[in-house]
């Protein structure tokens, strides 16, 4: 995803949680939309952004839900931020310099970071297997 992609080039296009979230909404819904609910494809707009809700059951989904962003407790630009600096950097990037950099807990950035390469490993094993 953040291949090629030059630090700059990142921060122009994902610098606000809107922009991570229409991004979001293209790499989960862009083949398919349907309820995990009810599997029905028909959906409603909704006052949330990134949001979407089923016509026939009416349940909500976010663009964050069953996603490696699900409960967020800090905004997804730095979420992503996050993802570009592990993903872009040569050696392991420590959460302490997570931490200085985007000014959030380091018990935080921590724990985003070994949920992250939990997700990378799991695809690499995933990918492995096919």
């Amino acid at each position: 995803m953040f291949e090629g992609l030059s630090i700059c080039d990142f921060q122009s296009q994902f610098s606000e949680d809107e922009l991570c979230t229409d991004s979001l909404v293209f790499l989960k819904w862009r083949d398919s939309y349907s309820c995990r609910n009810c599997g029905y494809k028909k959906y409603c707009s909704t006052k949330k952004y990134g949001e979407r809700r089923y016509c026939s059951c009416g349940k909500p989904e976010s663009a964050t839900a069953y996603t490696l962003f699900h409960k967020l407790k800090f905004p997804i630009h730095k979420a992503s931020f996050i993802l570009y600096l592990i993903a872009t950097t040569k050696k392991c990037i420590s959460a302490l310099e997570l931490h200085r950099k985007l000014d959030l807990h380091k018990r935080t950035c921590d724990y985003f970071k070994r949920r992250a390469m939990a997700a990378m490993a799991f695809t690499m094993q995933l990918q492995d297997e096919w």
